[in-house]
């Protein structure tokens, strides 16, 4: 391994590994432990946020006590200051944008450096808050695909109710939900397939409301009086 970090805090422990593959990192805490890799050729930028100014007060350090553990509380003081955070932002398996932390011992430089060597270019430097760390990584969802989503769900809602009138809410909602997942997966051609059964069945829907008013203006109107025979 090139370089390592390790950190343990009452039930909780964090053990992150660097080498020439990626990242490969694994979290206990209460009995769940949760690992993660990450390659160097699937991330698309990293950025490094410092740890805030100690802001904990005594009744915070008092509730971390009898849950943590004291000597928890003493090692979290050990590296307050000492610890950041690097966020990722990496292409997963079905090449979704994705993003993660990692933690950063800002006194180990041997570690701090092998980011910015195996990164190059990706790696833009320190970031203020999580927001900057958004913009700079672009995992932020963007005006542009809010409103497309929004706009997205809508119609598929106002579909929903046109042909929930015909007794299809269920298979209406289960297809809703179904396109909802391709947006989030970014399968636009399922996401427009689904699209176009909503659009045919809001048409067939039109067509036969408007056959049936047809039918009962028809017979609501009044029939002209029959003429009297002429002798």
């Amino acid at each position: 391994m090139t370089a390592s970090f390790h950190i343990d805090a009452g039930p909780f422990s964090i053990n992150v590994e660097l080498d020439a593959a990626g990242i490969h990192m694994s979290r206990n805490g209460l009995g769940r432990v949760h690992r993660e890799s990450v390659g160097w050729d699937k991330i698309s930028g990293a950025t490094l946020v410092r740890p805030d100014a100690d802001v904990t007060g005594t009744q915070t350090e008092e509730r971390l006590a009898q849950v943590l553990g004291p000597e928890a509380v003493a090692r979290f003081h050990e590296l307050e200051g000492k610890v950041g955070e690097i966020f990722i932002a990496y292409r997963d398996e079905r090449n979704r944008l994705q993003q993660t932390e990692v933690p950063a011992p800002l006194t180990d430089q041997a570690y701090m450096q092998e980011f910015q060597t195996r990164l190059g270019a990706k790696w833009l430097g320190e970031s203020k808050d999580r927001q900057q760390v958004e913009k700079k990584l672009g995992t932020n969802p963007g005006l542009c695909k809010t409103l497309f989503l929004l706009l997205a769900l809508f119609a598929a809602l106002a579909v929903a109710g046109v042909i929930g009138m015909f007794g299809f809410l269920g298979p209406v909602f289960n297809l809703l939900q179904k396109m909802l997942l391709d947006l989030q997966d970014g399968n636009l051609t399922g996401f427009a397939y689904r699209l176009a059964c909503y659009a045919a069945l809001f048409l067939l829907g039109y067509f036969l409301h408007r056959v049936i008013r047809t039918r009962l203006e028809a017979i609501e109107r009044p029939r002209p009086p029959c003429r009297p025979l002429q002798p």
